[in-house]
């Protein structure tokens, strides 16, 4: 049950002997992924395969990723490892993230009573969706660094069959691609899972360096600890801290800062669970791979940068009374349940539970709490 305790938002239940996602309720954070000793659970991208279904292949470097090298020439040595898979050409993004974090900053710059939020992390867009609804118009409707990576290539290319790799760091940035899990709506192609790609890299280093040159701005977003500084910004780390900001955040007790930059994962990006290498360490590497030739920022077209794909919505159709209706049926059973949140049941919590049990997905009956309470009720019963 670690999973499913793991779990910030109730997504996981287990039933039969196995755990179930519910898709609605996860945001890709990989919690239960990390929790998860037994390794039952797994974040798998696409497949080198893959690469034969294209005219010609182009494969998306982050900045998280190149913050590991230590130098320049050992940022040439992975780049020309990477493109020795099959790739006809590798991309950093370090420029676009650069641009991403110009128009964040442009943004919250130019108000002085709005309180802005990052859209560079899926996790985050997701959190508030789920859990932070009224912060969702806060979000800045910036486009992800791959996405608009993705659409200058397709325009660099047109009438060509290309595919686009996106190398991804954590589990998070998987779903921002067609395959492997069908989210068609996405510029790039194919998400690969840096951890099922890292021997194959490795086998290819030292074999030959290919020429590059990044922005120091787009590497220095991977890193909060080296991101711009403000007195108006608000710079946090780690699901923990991150959840307790928005929690402030929703009751308009930060409203002093213009633009709050949140990295769920430990150390920013570059902390990503896909990595290998100490984190820690990555700071110093920014200069060092800075040194020499600086890439500028590119010029990105206005519909390129920006989308309205993080100001979804609400799904639920249900109306007002409806919902007040669900709310109070939901309250009454979980006034039969114990209160315990043991997850005995399969469910995270007795308020899911109940959820669950007026949604008719579950009974009352499957507590084993409230089973063990009434046999034991019976067994002191047939002994008197």
């Amino acid at each position: 049950m670690k999973c499913v305790k793991a779990c910030p938002t109730s997504a996981l239940s287990m039933a039969d002997n196995r755990v179930y996602i519910d898709s609605a309720r996860c945001i890709n954070c990989g919690r239960c992924v990390q929790a998860c000793h037994n390794r039952g659970l797994l974040a798998q991208g696409s497949t080198l395969e893959d690469l034969k279904n294209y005219e010609y292949t182009v494969c998306l470097v982050p900045g998280a990723l190149i913050s590991h090298c230590s130098n320049i020439e050992e940022a040439q040595d992975l780049f020309h490892a990477i493109r020795l898979l099959g790739f006809d050409e590798v991309v950093d993004m370090t420029d676009v993230t650069a641009r991403q974090l110009q128009e964040a900053q442009l943004m919250a710059d130019s108000t002085n009573d709005v309180t802005y939020i990052s859209s560079f992390c899926p996790v985050i867009n997701r959190l508030i969706a789920n859990r932070y609804k009224v912060l969702q118009e806060f979000i800045l409707p910036v486009n992800y660094d791959s996405e608009i990576a993705a659409r200058l290539i397709r325009k660099k290319h047109a009438g060509r069959n290309v595919g686009i790799f996106n190398l991804c760091e954590c589990e998070a940035k998987l779903e921002l691609a067609k395959f492997p899990y069908g989210n068609m709506e996405y510029e790039v192609d194919h998400a690969l899972a840096l951890v099922d790609v890292f021997p194959a890299i490795r086998k290819n280093m030292k074999q030959g360096k290919d020429p590059v040159s990044f922005n120091v701005r787009g590497l220095q977003v991977c890193n909060p600890a080296r991101i711009v500084q403000k007195d108006t910004y608000l710079i946090a780390d780690g699901f923990d801290k991150v959840c307790a900001v928005l929690d402030m955040a929703e009751f308009g007790l930060l409203n002093q800062f213009r633009l709050l930059f949140l990295y769920p994962c430990f150390n920013g990006c570059i902390g990503g669970h896909m990595l290998w290498g100490n984190s820690f360490l990555m700071t110093n590497n920014i200069d060092a791979l800075s040194d020499g030739k600086r890439r500028d920022v590119s010029y990105i077209p206005f519909d390129d940068i920006y989308t309205e794909d993080f100001l979804r919505t609400d799904e639920d159709t249900r109306s007002f009374m409806e919902r007040t209706i669900f709310f109070r049926n939901v309250n009454e059973q979980l006034e039969k349940l114990p209160g315990y949140d043991c997850s005995a049941c399969g469910m995270q919590t007795c308020r899911i539970m109940a959820e669950e049990i007026v949604k008719g997905n579950k009974k009352i009956e499957d507590c084993r709490v409230l089973h063990a309470l009434r046999e034991k009720k019976n067994d002191n019963q047939r002994t008197d």
